[in-house]
């Protein structure tokens, strides 16, 4: 009998350790692939997000700014235009009482984007694309418990990536100097995570963005300013919106773009411009964000 007590002790104790490996390994990749996921997205790579808690956990602040960059470049042959992509960026991650010690997630991470792909224009205002990115995202985890597997988890340096495959088509006319534009993007996705034992996720994911350009408005200083309205529809899968939380996402609000490259000794900066943006985002489930901020873009078509 005391060898069967023992027996059914160790395990009982077996189940719940790994029990309580799974949910870490879980919530592991809901932090990485929120992280991942939202500076991948045009329109959610900057801003400030909440997400609510669930099972007694506390609430989560998301905080990212990012430096994105397109650069098109001449006819490769008729109406085939090669582009290179990018951005940098960094993005803050804390949750409070949120691992089963009661500690506490701290993530700060310094993230790069790389890619690029082609554009065929069938006409002046309509446009396919495909293409490919990848994203580096490295972090560094502020963990102040004991036990072993958080703290393979959750401190110290870590190296994630997000690897982008998309295509997308571009309807953008123009009409008396404004600029209208619809942009649908479908992307398959595959997360690889630092720990082995985690391993790589599949998933899709699509895009509709809406908005108008204007035409020069003013100049500042000899330098012209223009401006633009969005709205943006982010869609996932059911195996990703399980780990980000929510499986719709939209955004809106208006970017004022002040051309600045006139001041930059590069001929490839010319096209910079400072921007300001003002965007609201809300979910289907608990998530929300705003972005109320300047920053640097450079678009060169």
């Amino acid at each position: 009998m005391t060898l069967l007590r023992k027996g059914l002790g160790s395990a009982l104790l077996l189940s719940i350790f790994s029990l309580h490996a799974g949910a870490l390994e879980d919530q592991y990749r809901t932090v990485i692939t929120r992280s991942l996921y939202m500076l991948n997205d045009y329109t959610l790579h900057s801003g400030t997000y909440h997400f609510d808690g669930e099972n007694g956990q506390g609430d989560v602040d998301l905080k990212n700014i990012t430096i994105p960059g397109t650069y098109f470049f001449g006819d490769l042959f008729e109406g085939f235009r090669p582009y290179v992509e990018g951005a940098v960026g960094y993005s803050r991650y804390e949750q409070d009482d949120s691992l089963p010690d009661g500690s506490d997630i701290d993530l700060t991470s310094l993230y790069a984007k790389g890619g690029g792909g082609i554009s065929y224009n069938f006409s002046p205002g309509f446009a396919l694309m495909g293409g490919a990115t990848a994203l580096y995202l490295g972090s560094d985890g502020d963990y102040s418990g004991n036990d072993p597997r958080s703290k393979e988890l959750f401190d110290g340096r870590q190296n994630n990536w997000l690897y982008d495959l998309y295509a997308r088509a571009a309807f953008h006319p123009t009409f008396q100097g404004y600029r209208p534009y619809l942009i649908l993007t479908a992307h398959y996705l595959t997360f690889d995570y630092d720990d082995s034992s985690i391993g790589s996720d599949h998933d899709w994911s699509g895009n509709l963005r809406a908005g108008i350009f204007s035409h020069e408005l003013t100049r500042w200083w000899g330098m012209p300013l223009k401006a633009e309205i969005f709205i943006n529809g982010s869609a996932v899968d059911h195996d990703l919106g399980e780990r980000l939380g929510f499986d719709t996402a939209w955004s809106g609000g208006s970017t004022v773009y002040w051309k600045i490259g006139s001041l930059m000794p590069f001929d490839w900066l010319k096209e910079l411009d400072l921007t300001f943006t003002i965007k609201g985002t809300l979910s289907n489930t608990n998530m929300d964000g705003y972005n109320i901020g300047f920053g640097l873009s450079l678009m060169k078509f």
